[in-house]
């Protein structure tokens, strides 16, 4: 064998691993996800990252907005 035909099969092969790595961890990915428990999230009313603050009116101030 010369050195091109043993170059061309490493970046073959390095290839298919890289595709058959790709496809079997996203396989894993999906059935992870699918035993993950439901989470009743509702987003109109919860906030994920969130949460509000409301300043306490102080003194002289009458705590509405201007």
């Amino acid at each position: 064998m010369d050195m091109n035909n043993v170059l061309s099969t490493i970046i073959v092969v390095a290839f298919v691993v890289t595709v058959v790595l790709a496809v079997g961890s996203y396989m894993l990915y999906k059935l992870r996800e699918r035993r993950r428990p439901k989470s009743t999230f509702d987003p109109a009313t919860d906030n994920i990252f969130f949460e509000r603050f409301l300043p306490k009116p102080t003194g002289g101030q009458s705590g509405k907005p201007l």
